[in-house]
């Protein structure tokens, strides 16, 4: 006999809403849902949102798991220099991965540098005297080929996204990265890896 009761341990596949965003801090793990759809693991993606302050996987565009995240300490609004702390906004991939043992007091435990400046922020710092011809050329080579892209520019760098939120920290306390606890940052950084497409949005 059929039952609308949800039992212990039961995962329930909620549908996503008119947004499309999964529900955020759920006690299903990653690893749970995934072995759930074992055939997502390969299209995995980040879809960080500034205005809900969320962090979202997604499987070829679906949302699968979503958390709370906190942003630059400086406002809203698009990274433009250097030293501004904020967020920035754009196209990025993951460039480099890093297990933090012991956790760092301001990365926590799991570091995901992320590639920015993009060729459009490269674009623009050209077009503003934040960069020379050089600097410009070193970045769209290594956004083309999923390297580092230059970090010590005037249009800065050292932007990831990592753990280290706790209570204590308050709202956007970053210098411009994605932060994250230490618990949410664990439970996906296994499942993306270098190359793994980030999309940050207002």
């Amino acid at each position: 006999m059929q039952t609308d009761q949800v039992r212990p341990g039961q995962v329930l596949d909620i549908p996503k809403g008119s947004g499309g965003q999964a529900p955020a801090s759920t006690g299903t793990s990653l690893a749970q849902i995934l072995r759930e759809k074992p055939e997502a693991k390969s299209q995995l993606t980040i879809l960080v949102d500034k205005s809900d302050h969320t962090l979202s996987i997604l499987s070829g565009g679906v949302p699968l798991k979503s958390y709370h995240i906190e942003l630059g300490d400086s406002g809203t609004g698009d990274k433009a220099v250097a030293g501004d702390h904020k967020t920035p906004e754009g196209t990025f991939y993951i460039c480099e991965k890093s297990v933090l043992n012991p956790a760092d007091p301001y990365l926590g435990s799991r570091w995901m540098r992320l590639s920015y400046p993009n060729i459009e922020d490269a674009d623009r710092g050209l077009n503003q005297g934040l960069i020379n011809q050089g600097t410009y050329d070193q970045i769209v080579t290594a956004f083309n080929s999923r390297q580092v892209p230059p970090q010590r520019t005037g249009l800065g760098g050292g932007v990831g996204i990592h753990g280290g939120s706790t209570p204590a920290l308050g709202k956007d306390w970053t210098w411009g990265c994605v932060g994250l606890n230490n618990r949410d940052v664990e439970d996906f950084y296994d499942y993306v890896g270098v190359g793994t497409p980030v999309t940050i949005r207002k």
